[in-house]
């Protein structure tokens, strides 16, 4: 694994080991590091088909096309009978 940083601005000089038992970084001033990871929602991916959003909708994936479909199930969607089992 490598970690790359890019210091912005004259910061003060951070001391930095890498603790061979653990595989954890250990530094000598605290030290803030932010992401730039996005957040991404399922509607927006290229292969989900989000237009029949609504409460309680499940992802069904559609082999025809091979995307995922987002949609409210029902009884006849199940394959087979519904068996809530024994009590």
């Amino acid at each position: 694994m490598t970690i790359t940083a890019t210091i912005k601005r004259r910061s003060p000089k951070v001391g930095v080991k890498l603790n061979s038992n653990t595989g954890s970084i250990q530094t000598t001033t605290p030290v803030t590091i932010q992401t730039n990871v996005a957040k991404n929602r399922i509607d927006t991916l290229a292969d989900v088909n989000a237009s029949n959003e609504a409460n309680g909708a499940t992802l069904v994936y559609n082999a025809t096309n091979d995307t995922y479909v987002v949609q409210q199930l029902n009884f006849s969607d199940l394959a087979g009978d519904l068996d809530g089992g024994t009590f």
